[in-house]
């Protein structure tokens, strides 16, 4: 019987003793959970703030991300957050120190060796957080270790890495705060086997490496477990509970120290023994012993109860915490971005465009509520003044560089319009997508009306709204710097007025400055667009014409300033008759500066006065040179006019549909006595600057009348001569226009036998001064064509204005003729169109039979070109139209 009760005794206490077993091991599994859930909830609090920053430098300029000053104020501004548990410090891309948050001078300090910074140089783990193993700080000399992510522009290029310095105090405390007994040791290991927080024996356990102990070839075999040995760090047996933090470097341990079964058991084993020698005596008095620790091993248990309870609730309460925390993680960045610069008006859109929110700074500007423009999109807040080109540019910026700075005129509500300057920054995502963007607006209306009066003041001549001679000398050395980049030469040119100090002296200084303002825009009228007019003071005046390509636009421009200011004045009861003398200079032939170049003009100028006034002058050697060239050919040109050099050639035109000549076109050559014949390229110009293109043409003009006399006679009286016309010969000193009608008549010939063929730009020129001629030619009923149709701006607006015949299409896109090809498509689409019109077409340049197989398919009425006949005389033209019985191409 005393056996029997012993054997229970013993059994009942070896069963205590596995029960504790697992009771520990119960409990040190659960301080597992609590305490990874405090790690997690800790590390991901950090990793938001890196994750901020990371987007903050991102959209700074190149210039700001490089600058210790801005960084520092960035990170600063933030810093008061971190409640010295971690701070943030940014790293350039060679590792050295830019700036912390909590203001310590780290500048230049090298962090190039840290493991954390080369594993974000090489990239190896795709711009992810990293956690760096524990470490004493270099200029901190805090044990800590390291969060930090890599910071790269939306094109991947590398501007450096956001570190997040954590005290490792911070788990000391928190460890320590969760033991409820002395006997539980709480452990965070980095996975790379070192110590980086540990209670007890903090101070010796830092840093230190358990690659080769137990519990990393438990990790190796499962993520999480439970396991029994000696500790290295205090040579306590403990049982030991480990957990692999999900996706993080990081090992939880927590192990319990069992001596204490250990030793009751051992109690309890003797006391058993020795019953078995007393086994009556002590039965009564094993029997209160066992009631005895019954009793404390129960107050024991309740304890371990107590503990794991309270373990579970914490860690429930973490995890309750942790969904809450991902709701409002999506209003924190956004709450980031938008009181970064609170001072300023700030609208925020999402990638679409779409208004999310604005401050009050922007309602007060614009007039909206935030409830009345969130939905909407941003640029409808434009004014009309901006077109929707504008708005694609500053797209097409935002999307390639992330960042756009201009000016933009805004509509408010109560319909008000106002300029402000924005600034747009893009936002990116994980993916580096476009997540966010971001526009600071300032209103600077009254600024820009402001600078514009005072700079308008500083460089524009008040009386004649030229530029001044201050805007005058910018202009200059501008357009200096442009010719040397494109090697195109830059002409100066001076203007002197004749006689203006008598105009002054005898019709009284207003009538000057009348006559003054109508000098300014006479020679605005003489160049182009892109040359500058300016006004140096009194009766001086000067032209910039850039980027020439031919010496002969100098000389042209010159004449048309000389004629335009030798054109009597209206001064209202008063006419004034005055002449100019004109200097010229050319950049870089004449001189290599402004000062020099200037000289030379007046220089130029005064010569141009001393040789008798309304004259211009050359400063340049080499240009009086050409000058005389120019004039050498002029001077043979009036004999070749005189000696009848000239000579008329007459190409073709072929009707498609039945392979006859129906048309033909008159063209000029000249046959030079030394030179040989010469195509109008090589003589026109001159012709026109001279003024002889007037005879040359009118010359032309008769002789392809009674050409296609002859040609009616001989084919039928439908038939037709084109003949081309100058610019020149439409302005008001031009061909007298009604002696061709009347030479019509005279030779008894129906104009409508005469096609006049004009270009685009000089139909253009016609509508926007006077289209007289042009009038009087459809009046009379001479038809007009269209020639090089494609090349210039002429709307389908002109066509019908002036009624026009026929098109010729360019060769250029006769000569891209391919199946499927764009010529093709243009062609077809110029004959559609002028067939809807009620327009012919002709094309020209016609030089293969494929060309004319495309073409007669697609509709086109006439051609011609050298595969149907070169231009030919008239002679060898009415021996064809006498012979022609068959399509020439047949």
């Amino acid at each position: 019987m005393a056996s029997l009760a012993i054997a229970v005794v013993v059994s009942q206490f070896h069963a205590s003793y596995v029960e504790r077993k697992l009771a520990v091991r119960s409990q040190t599994e659960h301080y597992v959970k609590a305490m990874e859930a405090h790690v997690i909830y800790s590390i991901q609090s950090v990793d938001l703030s890196l994750i901020g920053f990371a987007n903050a430098i991102k959209v700074l300029p190149a210039r700001q991300s490089r600058s210790p000053d801005t960084m520092s104020d960035l990170l600063s501004s933030r810093g008061s957050n971190f409640n010295g548990d971690y701070w943030i410090s940014f790293i350039d891309p060679k590792g050295n120190a830019v700036a912390s948050s909590t203001g310590a001078n780290i500048l230049g300090t090298s962090y190039a060796d840290r493991d954390y910074f080369q594993a974000h140089v090489n990239n190896s783990i795709k711009g992810k957080l990293f956690i760096g193993e524990p470490a004493m700080g270099k200029n901190s000399k805090k044990r800590l270790f390291f969060l930090s992510r890599r910071v790269e522009t939306a094109k991947g290029e590398f501007l450096g890495v956001v570190v997040a310095p954590i005290n490792v105090d911070r788990y000391v405390k928190v460890f320590e705060n969760s033991r409820f007994t002395s006997d539980v040791s709480i452990t965070l290991v980095h996975g790379g086997g070192k110590v980086i927080a540990r209670v007890p024996n903090f101070e010796q356990a830092f840093a230190r490496d358990l690659g080769p102990t137990a519990l990393f070839d438990n990790v190796r075999n499962a993520s999480s477990g439970t396991y029994k040995t000696v500790s290295i760090i205090d040579g306590l047996t403990r049982i030991f509970s480990y957990r692999v933090i999900d996706e993080l470097p990081l090992i939880i341990v927590v192990g319990s120290n069992d001596s204490e079964s250990t030793r009751l058991l051992q109690q309890n084993y003797l006391t058993a023994g020795g019953g078995l020698a007393v086994l009556l005596l002590l039965m009564a008095g094993a029997g209160h012993f066992f009631l005895r620790t019954y009793s404390k091993q129960e107050e024991r248990e309740h304890r371990y109860r107590t503990l794991y309870n309270a373990s579970r609730e914490m860690e429930q309460q973490l995890l309750a915490n942790e969904e809450e925390r991902k709701k409002n993680e999506e209003s924190m960045k956004l709450a980031t971005l938008l009181f970064q610069n609170s001072g300023e008006c700030m609208m925020v859109t999402d990638a679409a465009g779409q208004i999310l929110t604005v401050n009050p700074a922007f309602s007060v500007l614009s007039g909206y509520t935030e409830k009345e423009l969130v939905g909407h999109r941003a640029y409808e807040l434009a004014s009309g003044r901006n077109d929707q080109e504008f708005f694609d540019r500053i797209f097409e910026c935002v999307t390639r560089s992330g960042h756009w700075k201009g000016e933009l005129w805004q509509r408010s509500k109560h319909g008000e319009e106002y300029l402000v300057s924005m600034v747009i920054n893009t936002v990116y995502d994980e993916q580096a997508n476009p997540f966010r963007y971001v526009a600071l607006l300032s209103d600077i209306t009254k600024k820009k009306a402001s600078e514009e009066l005072i700079w308008r003041q500083a460089n524009f001549d008040a009386l004649t709204g030229l530029p001044n001679r201050r805007m005058f000398h910018e202009h200059l050395r501008q357009e200096m710097k442009k010719t040397d980049r494109s090697h195109l030469p830059m002409a100066l040119v001076f203007v002197d007025l004749d006689y203006f100090k008598e105009i002054n002296d005898t019709l009284g200084h207003d009538k000057g400055d009348l006559l003054l303002k109508e000098v300014a825009a006479r020679l605005s009228s003489c160049v182009r667009s892109t040359d500058t007019v300016a006004r140096l003071g009194g009766d001086e005046f000067t032209v910039i014409l850039s980027e020439l390509r031919n010496a002969s636009d100098v000389v042209r421009t010159a004449q048309e300033i000389l004629k335009k200011m030798s054109t009597p004045f209206d001064l209202g009861e008063n006419v004034a008759q005055i002449s100019s003398s004109i200097g010229i200079t050319l950049y870089p032939e004449d001189a290599a500066d402004a000062e020099t170049l200037i000289k030379n003009a007046d220089q130029a100028m005064y010569a141009a006065k001393q040789q008798g006034r309304n004259r211009f002058n050359y400063f340049a050697p080499f240009m009086q040179e050409a000058t005389h060239v120019r004039m050498n050919l002029v001077s043979e040109l009036r004999e070749a006019v005189a000696r009848d050099q000239l000579r008329i050639l007459y190409q073709p035109i072929i009707a498609l549909a039945s392979g006859a000549i129906v048309k033909a076109e008159a063209l000029v050559r000249w046959q030079h006595p030394v030179r040989g014949l010469l195509n109008p390229a090589e003589f026109i110009t001159v012709a026109e600057s001279s003024g002889m293109i007037i005879g040359i043409g009118d010359w032309v003009f008769r002789q392809a009348a009674r050409e296609a006399q002859k040609l009616q006679a001989i084919s039928t009286p439908a038939f037709q001569v084109s003949v081309n016309k100058s610019a020149w010969q439409f302005r008001d000193d031009g061909s007298n226009y009604q002696e061709w009608l009347d030479f019509l008549q005279e030779l008894q010939l129906n104009p409508n036998s005469i096609i006049i063929e004009v270009t685009e730009n000089l139909l253009l020129e016609t509508a926007s001064n006077n289209s007289d001629r042009t009038l009087a030619f459809q009046h009379a009923h001479m038809q007009i064509s269209l020639d090089d149709f494609g090349s210039g701006h002429c709307s389908i607006a002109f066509l019908k204005r002036f009624d026009v015949d026929y098109l010729k299409i360019d060769p250029v896109f006769v000569s891209n003729l391919i199946e499927g090809g764009d010529g093709l498509l243009i062609c077809e689409a110029i004959i559609a169109m002028a067939h809807k019109l009620g327009i012919k077409v002709i094309a020209e340049g016609i030089e293969t039979p494929q060309q004319l197989a495309i073409l007669t398919a697609a509709g086109c009425d006439f051609g011609q070109g050298y595969l149907l006949s070169k231009p030919i005389s008239g002679e060898e033209l009415e021996k064809q139209l006498q012979k022609q019985c068959a399509p020439v191409y047949k």
